[in-house]
């Protein structure tokens, strides 16, 4: 678990920059103070600062945060391992205990990563269920980092995926009204081979400016282009449009995606209404629409890559998991519309179905080039049209990139790998989504936002 090591830079440089707040421990929580914790103690060899039992994946996603927050060490716990033998020094420490957990966690010191497993029916079987099964998510792609920032007011805010040690792009822009920056400069036939991250963002064009920001701290940490004048990153990125709900608030600037940069780590990635997701919203032709927000997802293909997917999650369609609505454009009674059989009934539409774009990054292990990659971002869309209906309307700005970091040694390549990492794509993007909404922090969005 963790990442990187982040700069000290604080973001109290511009008032409305949201600071971070201590994050709350979620789980069974055993602090020294509490009866059970000399019982519970006696199990270690020291005397721990708090022992959390996690109960599922997001408290272990919690203790982490709370434990870089606080700058205490993280030691862990896994089933079927004894405490008394064998184990390193908890003295101070925070332990994560994963053995009441209903999914087999583990923990690898190594890659400080959480590889999830599910206990029951093995996930071979993925492809071609109805019912998707994946964990984890974008950083689950080594080399990937992931960093959110938010105005102070959490109604906007951008997400910046930085690859460190580069990765070839490829991108596939869908919706008829997209918002864009360098997209141009990584497609086929151009000398833009390599990139060094990626930027969604709220604030429509304006947020746009936050590309600056991620340029800027990429170049003074040495991380581009070598050029006489220094070091020149490429950060391709795109809008959404949530500036009716984030009327009033900060538009996302250089400074936040400066900030964004700071926060990118390669722990467990952050979903909900956070980062970009922080003012999506869906289901915008009828009714009142709902929250959206930020998911990710990904997959280990078996004796190939690992494949990813981090959407923002702000469709003027409704998500739909498997064949039924989890959120979208509500009647008064709380009830969904179903926005696609009202187009069928001849319903006019409304007006609001400007005001919105799906946004994604997929990520890659396999070894593909630009025009591949390319390819990839393309299948990926499939999973949004599953997803998402209505998908890609003249209003929409649908965007989906693909960076591939070429680390697989399978020996996966060509047609075959496009194939292979394009579908799987197509599924971890689709899950992404449905996790986007399901990790909303609000049902409706605020101040009567559409």
């Amino acid at each position: 678990m963790g990442g990187e090591k982040r700069s000290s830079r604080k973001a109290s440089t511009h008032s409305s920059v949201r600071k971070k707040a201590s994050p709350k421990l979620t789980g069974r929580i055993v602090l020294p103070g509490n009866a059970p914790y000399h019982g519970r103690r006696g199990c270690f060899n020291s005397f721990p600062k708090v022992i959390v039992y996690a109960q599922k994946k997001q408290d272990i996603v919690n203790a982490v945060r709370w434990a870089r927050h606080h700058h205490v060490p993280v030691r862990y716990r896994r089933p079927g391992h004894p405490y008394d033998k064998r184990v390193p020094n908890y003295k101070g420490a925070m332990v994560i205990d994963i053995s009441e957990m209903h999914r087999r966690e583990m923990v690898n010191k190594g890659s400080r990563r959480i590889l999830t497993q599910p206990i029951g029916p093995s996930p071979d079987r993925l492809i071609g269920q109805k019912r998707s099964i994946l964990e984890g998510g974008l950083t689950d792609v080594p080399g990937i980092l992931v960093g959110h920032a938010e105005d102070e007011s959490g109604r906007t805010g951008c997400t910046v995926i930085l690859c460190p040690s580069g990765a070839v792009p490829g991108v596939d822009v869908r919706g008829g009204f997209p918002g864009t920056i360098q997209t141009d400069a990584i497609r086929p036939g151009t000398a833009t081979d390599v990139v060094q991250g990626v930027l969604l963002t709220g604030g429509s064009n304006f947020g746009l400016a936050a590309a600056s920001g991620v340029m800027n701290w990429l170049a003074q940490n040495g991380i581009g282009a070598p050029t006489e004048a220094g070091p020149l990153p490429t950060v391709p990125g795109a809008v959404i449009f949530d500036l009716i709900y984030a009327k009033g608030a900060r538009r996302p600037d250089a400074e936040m995606g400066y900030i964004a940069s700071e926060e990118a780590n390669s722990g467990p990635v952050e979903e909900g209404s956070v980062g970009a997701g922080a003012g999506a919203t869906v289901g915008k032709i009828y009714g009142t629409p709902m929250k959206g927000g930020v998911g990710t997802a990904s997959w280990k293909i078996p004796g190939g890559p690992v494949v990813a997917a981090l959407a923002v999650v702000n469709a003027v369609g409704d998500i739909w998991d498997q064949d039924h609505i989890i959120a979208g454009a509500l009647r008064p009674n709380g009830t969904f519309v179903n926005q696609t059989r009202a187009i069928l009934e001849g319903i006019p539409p409304g007006t609001s179905g400007s005001r919105n774009t799906t946004i994604a990054v997929v990520a890659t292990t396999g070894r593909l080039t630009k025009a591949e990659a390319g390819r990839v971002a393309t299948l990926a869309h499939d999973g949004m049209a599953r997803a998402i209906s209505p998908v890609h309307i003249q209003s929409d700005g649908d965007t989906v990139f693909c960076l591939a970091t070429g680390t697989d040694t399978s020996g996966l390549t060509g047609d075959s790998a496009v194939t292979a990492i394009g579908t799987t794509a197509a599924v971890v993007l689709e899950e992404a989504i449905i996790r986007g909404v399901k990790a909303a922090n609000s049902i409706r969005p605020r101040h009567g936002g559409k």
